[in-house]
């Protein structure tokens, strides 16, 4: 991928797609799959917002069962399968464990009957899946199993468990650039840090927008037939000068999201503890875990938003009480992922339950059209509607979406094992968790870089001997996927310091490898260090 600002400039496109979260990504994808000239921006980097908050997980719909929507689960069932079969290296099955207990609600024989219902309702949930992404049914466990399984539980009144699967992302960040990949791949003109600042309009009609490049070209016009704001916390903002009946596209409110990487905790499942009625949960992630999710109301500007110690503190207040042998304190926490959620009410308090597609002719704003989404799983379906609601403006004939069957950029295999075995030759001289490793984030697309670093003996050593993250990858994430700050290649294109910091030699390494290339002074290296820093501390 290169920033072509050029073709950006020249081409009027059918669909300007403004903001490159996992919505606004999934919708480039799809629309240039379908034949439409595409332009995908955002004023960051691709996914760099509220996408990177997340707890990981592609939901199967459990909790539309308690809800009592079929449908709703249904659609998660399908979406899982979708990513899972679209995206083999970057979503795996997960096992789940929670405890029951002796009331009506968490009662074993309840829970059991519940999760026999929804065995049935996802029994297709492996089809057209290789074995490795098979989901088992689900399971009743003992008293004494669930305690072996989740020994982080109050174990009193704890009556038995239910086991299930859902599956988990190796690296979400990944999975939001593979759809612009994949974008990019199918004709799409994609840039990071390209800022929209104003409208094009002809009369009422919506032409495009006015923008300005973030790293020094300047101001100019990218002209479309329709624009697409899949800007998520920023929608109200970008649409503030235009018709006060463009606000039926947005939220009412948004709500801060808050998960919190920390040390291992040790369970090899996901584990569920209940505090003040409701579960939280702990997952193992690459050699971490992952506690989620908080939520609280917000009335601030869109953006990451802050998180004080404060916050930390009644979060981890609450983790204790769900999970009062896992020993959780500040010490332990990593990294604070924290993101804006559409809310259901003007306070923020109650997240919306489904995502959000409008075309603003019944606003009195044509050329113009919203997509809110609510949950990374149904991304790629909020995606597909969207496209077929443009293609119905735009008058064109409608053709089916394939995202759900087409791999995306990595994605092309079709038995995990036998890749993870293969994908990396035993003579290339990398450890052998550097190999899976490799396979895992790249896909199929670590073959490209297993020759540059196979090359290149330099490129090939780690940026550090406790940050196994090697040289050739930061040079890969430039010359090859647009990473333009050090913060794009450290915390996105690459694991180095996605789950925690990688220290200050790794971050030293990597910016004097992306500087060479980007001819950073090394006044700019220490900025751009400084940067990254920022992005662990509270309150930033």
């Amino acid at each position: 991928m290169i920033r072509d600002l050029r073709t950006l400039a020249d081409t009027e496109f059918d669909l300007l797609v403004v903001g490159a979260g996992i919505y606004g990504a999934a919708i480039a994808w799809d629309a240039a799959q379908r034949g439409l000239t595409v332009a995908l921006i955002d004023r960051a980097d691709f996914g760099g917002g509220t996408s990177a908050n997340s707890m990981k997980t592609v939901h199967g719909g459990v909790r539309s069962l308690q809800t009592g929507n079929p449908a709703e689960l249904r659609l998660f069932v399908r979406e899982r399968r979708a990513l899972s079969r679209i995206a083999p290296h970057l979503v795996h099955p997960l096992p789940f464990v929670v405890p029951t207990y002796g009331g009506l609600t968490r009662h074993p024989l309840a829970m059991q009957a519940a999760f026999k219902l929804y065995d049935f309702l996802s029994s297709d949930r492996n089809a057209q899946l290789d074995r490795t992404r098979h989901l088992p049914p689900s399971r009743r466990i003992t008293r004494d199993e669930c305690l072996a399984l989740n020994p982080l539980i109050d174990p009193e009144g704890v009556t038995g468990g239910i086991v299930w699967h859902d599956c988990q992302m190796y690296n979400p960040d990944r999975v939001v650039l593979a759809f612009v990949q994949s974008a990019a791949a199918a004709g799409a003109s994609v840039s990071n840090y390209v800022d929209a600042t104003g409208w094009l309009r002809a009369g009422k009609q919506i032409t495009g927008m006015r923008v300005e490049d973030r790293l020094g070209a300047g101001m100019f016009d990218i002209r479309a037939r329709l624009v697409v704001n899949a800007a998520g916390p920023w929608s109200p903002q970008l649409t503030a000068t235009l018709p006060p009946a463009l606000a039926a596209g947005h939220p009412p409110g948004f709500s801060k999201a808050m998960n919190l990487v920390t040390r291992s905790v040790g369970t090899r499942e996901a584990v569920g503890g209940v505090a003040n009625g409701r579960f939280l949960f702990i997952a193992p992630w690459r050699g971490v875990s992952i506690v989620g999710t908080s939520h609280e109301p917000y009335a601030g500007s869109p953006g990451s938003p802050p998180i004080s110690d404060d916050d930390v503190t009644r979060f981890l207040t609450e983790v204790r009480q769900a999970f009062p042998r896992a020993g959780l304190g500040h010490d332990d926490v990593r990294l604070v992922h924290r993101g804006l959620l559409p809310s259901a009410d003007p306070e923020g308090e109650t997240l919306s339950k489904q995502s959000l597609v409008r075309d603003h002719r019944q606003d009195g704003t044509p050329g113009l059209m919203s997509a809110i989404g609510v949950r990374y799983t149904t991304a790629r379906a909020t995606a597909a509607e969207a496209t077929d609601l443009a293609l119905k403006i735009l008058g064109q004939t409608p053709r089916p979406s394939r995202t759900a069957t087409t791999p995306l950029a990595g994605g092309d295999l079709h038995d995990w094992d036998s890749f993870l075995d293969t994908a990396v030759p035993s003579d290339v001289p990398l450890a052998l968790a550097d190999r899976r490793r490799l396979a895992a984030t790249y896909g199929t697309g670590c073959h490209t870089l297993i020759d540059a670093l196979t090359a290149d003996q330099e490129l090939a050593s780690p940026l550090s001997d406790t940050c196994p993250v090697t040289r050739g990858e930061i040079a890969h994430a430039v010359r090859t996927e647009m990473a333009v700050a050090l913060s794009d290649a450290v915390l996105r294109r690459t694991e180095a310091g996605s789950a925690g910091h990688p220290g200050p030699e790794a971050l030293k390494e990597a910016a004097n490898v992306m500087g060479a290339l980007r001819s950073w002074s090394s006044e700019e290296r220490a900025a751009q260090i400084a940067e990254v820093e920022r992005h662990y501390r509270l309150n930033a």
